[in-house]
């Protein structure tokens, strides 16, 4: 890894919030891959800081599961299929409940602005445009659990889902997956609508199960 010298003029609080954030996306789109070594020294030299804020970014990256430690010092994580499983199942699982809680409180702004995300899905899907479609399909799921009102629920679920993201696309790239996935979001927002939380919260684990599900058998395949 060559350093790039980032220079942060930022407060301490915010330096460290933003070396993460940085961090944080290389690791997501796969810049910095899975045993990536990870030193105090080169998050130093990277972002032109002493080595505290460097130490407190990778703690953090630890404490989010994105980083971790070894015998010979940190690397970017790379989890075990049964690491990988149980994750997704307890994003499910969060998911499934901030959804529910979602419906119970969504505003009708709420509401009209998760069935134009849902509009923009079915014209992007006729498309076959896959890159908007998988931005679409997280905006959907992001916006359900949001209207819980339950900041500790938003919170986990954010972070618990950025941990599977990265192979996201390969459930929707599955032949007829787009389609069906389009058809289960639908089933999904017709319960949001009618304020059946229970519903949203079956319908919601199903159809997270299921990409769970499709997700470990095309690793399992590789």
């Amino acid at each position: 890894m060559k350093a790039k010298g980032i220079k942060l003029n930022l407060n301490r609080e915010t330096l460290v919030d933003r070396i993460v954030e940085i961090l944080e996306d290389r690791i997501l789109t796969g810049e910095l891959e899975p045993k990536t070594k990870l030193s105090e020294t080169w998050v130093a030299d990277e972002f032109d800081v002493s080595r505290s804020p460097a130490r407190e970014a990778l703690q953090r990256l630890e404490d989010m599961n994105f980083v971790r430690k070894t015998h010979i010092g940190r690397e970017v994580a790379d989890f075990t299929l049964d690491e990988f499983r149980e994750i997704y199942e307890l994003k499910n699982v969060v998911e499934g409940f901030g959804a529910m809680q979602g419906a119970l409180n969504a505003s009708d702004r709420d509401v009209n602005k998760i069935q134009t995300v849902l509009d923009k899905m079915n014209d992007v899907t006729n498309d076959r445009d896959s890159r908007k479609l998988r931005c679409l399909n997280l905006q959907f799921h992001d916006l359900l659990v949001n209207c819980s009102d339950n900041q500790k629920v938003i919170e986990t679920y954010a972070m618990l889902a950025k941990q599977v993201r990265w192979a996201a696309s390969r459930s929707l790239s599955l032949p007829h997956r787009p389609v069906q996935s389009t058809k289960e979001h639908q089933a999904i927002f017709e319960a949001f609508k009618q304020r059946d939380g229970n519903k949203v919260r079956t319908l919601m684990e199903k159809h997270t199960n299921g990409s769970m599900e499709r997700i470990i058998s095309r690793l399992n395949s590789n």
